[in-house]
Order: C-alpha cells, then sequence, then structure tokens
C-alpha cells in the first residue's frame, strides 16, 4: 500500500517592512524556495502585539530596521512566545561589524539584503531549531504532567507501594503505612529486611537478586511483618523504578485472597457501558489507539465504523428514556451475534456504537453493507409495540495516512451524520485526505476562509437581543465571521458543515471564545456590563476537559461568569443528551448559563429535562405562529416558563409579527426588525421603540 506524502507544517513568519513590495519579493522567494510560508507583514508595535496574541510565531525577518519600532524592542515583545522565535536581519547596510552588532542584540543572523537563497538556507536551518525546541517542550510537559499524575495515583492508591534504595525506604504511600502499623518518620528510616518475617529474610535478598540481575518484574509469597509483630502473607512485586531522579526499585505488597479477583471483575465493569454491555468509550478509545498504532506498524488494513440509530431521538421522545435502554441493548446484543468475535464493539454516545475490525481479508464495504441489510429483517420491541430499525454508518480506515485515533472516530462520526441528514439506512466509507472531503465547491469555500485565517481577518458580529419585559440586560447572540473574497464580512456557504468535514469546528470554537472573552474584558473595562451567547460545535461539546478548559478561560478574563452564556443546539442535545446534562451541571457551578437554541414545538420534554437558563426557538416558529396562530406554539413557551427558563425568539423582521408574539409571554426578540447584525457592542437598547 503506497504511503501519502508527509506534508511539510507551514513556517509561520512575521515580516518587519515598512514596504508592502519588498515583503511580498522575499516572500514569494521563500516560497519558490520550497518553504512553505505563511506570513504576516508588520509594520508597527501595535500590529505586533495583536498579532502575538493571534497564534504562535515561528520565524521573524526584518527587512532593515522600522523607524518607529526598533529591532531591540520588537525582540522584546517577541519574547513573550513559547518558543523562542529566530529572527534574521536582511540589510542594505552589511558589514560583519554590523552582523557582530545584531548578533550581540539577540538576531540569529544578519545578512546582505539580496542574499536570498542565502536567506531560505538560514531560514531552514532556523526551523530545525524550532522543531527541536518544540519537541523538548512537550517532551518536558508530558514527563511533569506524567509524574505529577503519578504522584497523585501513589498517593490514593489502595495498594501497599514503596520505593526502596539500597535496602532502604525513600517513599512510602499511605497504604503502606497502615498495612505495616508504622509511623512515616518511622518506616522511612526502617529497611526491607524490617518488614518481613525473620524466616523470610533470605527469600527477600533472593527476589532482589533476582530482580536487579534480569531487570524485569518479579514477585514472590513472603511472609510480611507489622509493628505489633503480626505475620501476614502477601505477594511481593518488586520493579525497578525511578524516584526522584534516583534509580530504586518499586516494591508492592499485596494481601493474598479474593482481592485479586474482586479487582479484576471491577477493572472489567469499569470497561463496560452498564445499559448495553458494550465496552464504554475510553475503553473502546483505548483499543482503537493500540489498533491504529498496530496498523501503521504492520501496514494492517483495520477499520472504524461508526453506527447511530436512526430516529433514536423520536424514539426516545416518544417512549421515554428507560424503554430507550432496553432497545440499545437489544441492538447491541445484535451487533454482537452478527459481527466475527475478533471485533470490538463499543458505545460511543447515546444512540451510537462504533466497531473496529482488523479483519484484513475482506474489503471495508462488507461489514457495514452486511448490518445494514441484516437489520432490516429484525424485529425489535419497545413498549409493548414492535420496531423495524435502520442505521447509518460511517467508516474510516485505520492505516493509509496520518490521523489521530480521535480524528478517525471524528471523521467517521460527521460521515454518519451526513448520512443521518439525507435519511439514513446507509453506508459510506471515508478517505481522510482534505481532497476528498471536500468536493471542489466546498474546497473553493474552505480555501476562501484559509486565506482569510492566514491574514488574520477573523471577527466576530453581535445580534442584540430587546427585551419585551423590561428587562435592563444587554445581550446579543454571537456570530463568526471572516473576510470574503469580496472584501466583506461573512461566511461561505454551508461553510461550518465543512468545518465538520475537516475536523475544525472545536478550534472555530476556540477562536471564537476567546475573542469574545477578551471583548468583554474591554468592555468590563469601559464599565459596561454586556452579555454575550457563543454556540459550541459537537467536536467542543465531545471534549474530555470541557468544562475544566471553559472554567480556566473565563476565570482568566476575569468577568463575571454570566456574562457569557453556553448555547447548544437541541439536535446536538439530543444526540449527545447525556453529556449535555454533564455540561450544565458543570455551568451551573460555575455561574455559566446554558442556553438550547434551535428548539423546536415538539421539543418540549427535551426542554424540560435539560432545563437550561435560556431557551432560543427555532426560526420556524414564527412561521409556525403565523400559519397555525398560537395554540400551536404555546406549549414550547409554557415549557420553558416551568423550568423559569428566559425565552428568546429569533428572525423577527416587521411590526405586526411583534404584535403577535407580544401576548405570548416571550422574554427577548432578535432579528433585523431589532437590529442587524453589528461589529461592535454599541447597540442602544435605551433609544429603541420596545
Amino acid at each position: 500500500m503506497m504511503k501519502e506524502k508527509v506534508k511539510k507544517s507551514p513556517i509561520n513568519m512575521l515580516i518587519f517592512s515598512s514596504s508592502p513590495n519588498d515583503s511580498e519579493q522575499v516572500s514569494s522567494h521563500l516560497k519558490n524556495m520550497g518553504l512553505p510560508i505563511r506570513h504576516q507583514v508588520i509594520s508597527d508595535s501595535e500590529q505586533l502585539k495583536d498579532a502575538i496574541e493571534l497564534k504562535h510565531w515561528q520565524q521573524a525577518l526584518f527587512i532593515d530596521e522600522l523607524d518607529n519600532l526598533p529591532i531591540k524592542q520588537a525582540l522584546k515583545q517577541l519574547k513573550n512566545q513559547p518558543i523562542a522565535v529566530p529572527a534574521v536581519l536582511l540589510t542594505n547596510d552589511y558589514s560583519d561589524e554590523k552582523r557582530f552588532e545584531m548578533l550581540a542584540l539577540g538576531l540569529k543572523d544578519c545578512i546582505p539584503a539580496g542574499a536570498l537563497d542565502l536567506l531560505a538556507m538560514i531560514v531552514k536551518r532556523d526551523q530545525k531549531l524550532v522543531e527541536s525546541l518544540q519537541s523538548l517542550e512537550q517532551a518536558n510537559k508530558i514527563v511533569y504532567e506524567t509524574n505529577k499524575r503519578n504522584e497523585l495515583l501513589l498517593d490514593s492508591s489502595k495498594d501497599a507501594i514503596a520505593y526502596i534504595h539500597e535496602g532502604m525506604h525513600i517513599y512510602t504511600n499511605p497504604s503502606y503505612i497502615k498495612r505495616f502499623g508504622y509511623e512515616e518518620d518511622e518506616i522511612i528510616v526502617m529497611t526491607i529486611m524490617d518488614i518481613v518475617a525473620d524466616e523470610e529474610k533470605d527469600k527477600i535478598r533472593a527476589l532482589l537478586k533476582r530482580q536487579s540481575q534480569d531487570g524485569t518484574e518479579v514477585s514472590e509469597l513472603i511472609k510480611g511483618k507489622t509493628a505489633s509483630g503480626e505475620e501476614f502473607e502477601a505477594d511481593f512485586i518488586i520493579s525497578s523504578a525511578i524516584y526522584d531522579d534516583e534509580e530504586c526499585v518499586q516494591l508492592l505488597v499485596r494481601d493474598i485472597g479474593d482481592q485479586q479477583e474482586l479487582m479484576q471483575k471491577l477493572k472489567e465493569m469499569s470497561k463496560q457501558d452498564q445499559v448495553t454491555g458494550a465496552l464504554n468509550r475510553p475503553a473502546f478509545i483505548e483499543h482503537l489507539t493500540k489498533a491504529v498504532e498496530t496498523s501503521r506498524q504492520k501496514d494492517l488494513d483495520s477499520a472504524l465504523y461508526f453506527i447511530e440509530i436512526d430516529n433514536f431521538a423520536s424514539y426516545r421522545n416518544q417512549f421515554g428514556i428507560a424503554d430507550c435502554d432496553v432497545l440499545l441493548k437489544d441492538v447491541s446484543h445484535w451487533l454482537h451475534d452478527k459481527c466475527h468475535s475478533t471485533v470490538v464493539i463499543g458505545r460511543i454516545s447515546d444512540s451510537s456504537f462504533a466497531i473496529l475490525d482488523a479483519d484484513t481479508n475482506k474489503p471495508p464495504t462488507e461489514l457495514p453493507k452486511f448490518l445494514i441489510k441484516d437489520i432490516e429483517k429484525q424485529l425489535f420491541e419497545i413498549s409493548g409495540q414492535t420496531l423495524k430499525v435502520t442505521l447509518s454508518i460511517g467508516g474510516v480506515p485505520c492505516t493509509g495516512h496520518e490521523l489521530e485515533p480521535g480524528k478517525i472516530l471524528l471523521h467517521a462520526t460527521t460521515v454518519a451524520h451526513n448520512i443521518q441528514e439525507k435519511g439514513g439506512n446507509s453506508f459510506q466509507i471515508f478517505n481522510p485526505s482534505i481532497d476528498s472531503l471536500l468536493d471542489e465547491d466546498e474546497r473553493k469555500i474552505f480555501e476562501e476562509f484559509t486565506n482569510a485565517r492566514d491574514e488574520s481577518k477573523m471577527t466576530l458580529f453581535y445580534q442584540p437581543m430587546m427585551s419585551l419585559k423590561g428587562s435592563s440586560s444587554k445581550q446579543y447572540m454571537c456570530y463568526f465571521r471572516y473576510q470574503l473574497s469580496d472584501g466583506t464580512w461573512g461566511l461561505g456557504e454551508h461553510i461550518f458543515p465543512i468545518f465538520e468535514k475537516v475536523g475544525m469546528d472545536a478550534e472555530i470554537d476556540k477562536v471564537t471564545l476567546k475573542h469574545a472573552l477578551k471583548v468583554l474584558v474591554k468592555d468590563k473595562e469601559t464599565g459596561n456590563n454586556n452579555k454575550l451567547f457563543l454556540a459550541l460545535s459537537p467536536n467542543t461539546l465531545m471534549r474530555d476537559d470541557l468544562e475544566a478548559w471553559l472554567e480556566k478561560l473565563v476565570t482568566a478574563a476575569g468577568i463575571d461568569s454570566g456574562n457569557i452564556v453556553m448555547t447548544v443546539k437541541s439536535h446536538m442535545a439530543q444526540t449527545y443528551y447525556k453529556k449535555v446534562l454533564e455540561l450544565r451541571d458543570a455551568l451551573k457551578k460555575n455561574g455559566i448559563p446554558l442556553c438550547l437554541s434551535g428548539v423546536e414545538n415538539d421539543n418540549t420534554e427535551l426542554v424540560r429535562s435539560i432545563a437550561p437558563q435560556y431557551v432560543a426557538m427555532a426560526p420556524n416558529f414564527i412561521d409556525t405562529l403565523k400559519e397555525h396562530g398560537a395554540d400551536k406554539v404555546q406549549s414550547i413557551v409554557r415549557a420553558s416558563a416551568e423550568i423559569q427558563a428566559k425565552t428568546i425568539i429569533s428572525n423577527l423582521e416587521d411590526a405586526s409579527t411583534l404584535a403577535q408574539i407580544w401576548p405570548l409571554g416571550v422574554d427577548f426578540v432578535m432579528g433585523n426588525y431589532v437590529s442587524k447584525p453589528i461589529p461592535k457592542l454599541n447597540y442602544d437598547f435605551a433609544d429603541s421603540d420596545f
């Protein structure tokens, strides 16, 4: 199987120059020399400050010195970057003395302005250094985090663990101290011989010697001795270790009995989804990670399949969660019955499963094609009713590309959801390269966005919400925008589904949230008190560290947590119901409100069960109101009032519609009749006609 070429990562370069022509000539030459340059021209310190806040830079290039930004000042600002940014000066006034002066100032090199081929070689050299520093930083971070995690695990472990150096205890965890009955300051000056029975001392010496010679983990049943003289039989397990940068051995003392069997059962149960009996999401991800590594090393054609049960949200609304759990269990049993015993099956979310198939002797389409056809023959019973269930399956090969396990699962999920949007009951095998992800029109749209992103031309627009109940709250719905090729600010057609396809939706959420928090900080400094609503994408919602990440960003910003409202679309809440409930509870602890948006008239049970602080109706709410009257929409408004949620109506376009909305008791309205989305938080709420 042919491997795809690994594309070189782009070099984020700052070019300090007062001449656009000079900077363009230099960047074009570097690109022609095969260097993947993404550059931004800097002409003053404010531009440099904004650029540093936006992204990490890997190269700085000075085309002579700017009058209003000395090189020394620029280098000082660049020190804020996490990795040192190598800088080079191209000068028309080159001399050995000039080069010595610039090197002393902190530049990596100083060369004549016309030596562009030499510049390309210097940039290549500098980038090898940057890559090495990045790798070192990542390695140090991993080591630090691993050590911290290990310390926590040791201190909280129920196993009795100690570290022994030259026969002496240098560390004992609480379980070890408790097991042997000594005080910590007593046992730390004792030898390993002091905690075994007298007749077992030769055994422990032989065990230590065997471990030293073999270098592997060794164990033996030995009688331990407590401070009171009581003897007990235990498994003494010794292995090589490093503690506090010192080579030593780890001693694990585990009592003999039924505990080992119990711990094994508990370990197995911790990896199992209790509803379906399949592996839970973390356990399945572990299998996927190992399978991807093995597939690449041995070039095996394993594949991942993400399986969504079609119409599951409507089943849950009709029959309830408990009865749908029975359906999930039956589907899981059917999958285990129909798939080969070598495949790994996991439950990934409320309505979805995943299958990892390492069978290299069949085409990737065979399994999903079989499952789609076979389930049509099956009858499932729920609440005394017989159902025929269909599936949407997205498959991704685990070899032939450089995607990480998380991205493989993400792409399989996206494919399955796209199939569902087209009616479901089908499958598709996904090619993970961008060219195969997007059709020609989508690639053009994505390229337009990429150009805007590379030029830092991304922003937020804000649409004000007007209170119908006299509230003094000043709140806006945030919309991500970038500069289109015609110079206007907007979005390419269907750009958000494109972001999901290429795995960028979570990255856009990150940029949007950080920008919104920055705006709120400035807003607070000027004495204003605005509230911003920001939408979360599916892949942000599925972040394992989502709650901690949000809390860290809001806390660091120093704003009132109530001034940022996290918004989740109703169809996402149905798909990731449990995750949304977890998010709601975590946000509530931190004082961050949750808004359920795109709510349809038949989503009353969803609204009641999630109980968000805000309910934003779907755009078709007004159409339904106009066509069928207030009775058709009153139930969702009442459901929102029952949980004391504030209601929001969007797409308000005229005064006559406002007259129909007013009697419903809605809290806020937004739309072009109030105001179109605006680039700043400067809407005059006091001057409105409401």
